[in-house]
Parts: C-alpha cells; structure tokens; sequence
C-alpha cells in the first residue's frame, strides 16, 4: 500500500488517471524548480517532496 501522503502532495486523489497526475506533477515541479527559485531554500525541499511523491507513486502503479 501506498503512503496518500504522497497524493496529497501532489494535490490528486489516489484514484486519479495517471495523465492528471502527471499534470499534477508537472505543474508544482516547474512552479518550484531550482532553477526558478535560486535562493528559496522551501521552494526546493518542496521541489524534493513533490518528485519524491510523483515517484512513488509511478513506481506503485507499475508495480501494481
């Protein structure tokens, strides 16, 4: 079982379609990129926090 702390970082539900979570992913990675936010050391442990959930959870739903 997966940890919905990780959905929930993403902002999805657990049974979302994999494109809206990937949307999801997408959309938070680039507002809090390092490369957007030099000096913001929250925006980049948010950064860590939101690929660490996206994946989870990828590697949840391959392997079933």
């Amino acid at each position: 079982m997966i940890n919905n702390n990780y959905f929930k970082t993403l902002g999805v539900s657990p049974n979302e379609d994999l494109d809206i979570i990937k949307k999801a992913f997408k959309r938070l990675a680039s507002k809090y990129h390092p490369d957007k936010n030099h000096d913001n050391i929250d925006a980049q442990r948010i950064f860590i926090k939101v690929k660490t959930a996206y994946e989870k959870i990828m590697e949840f739903r391959r392997n079933g």
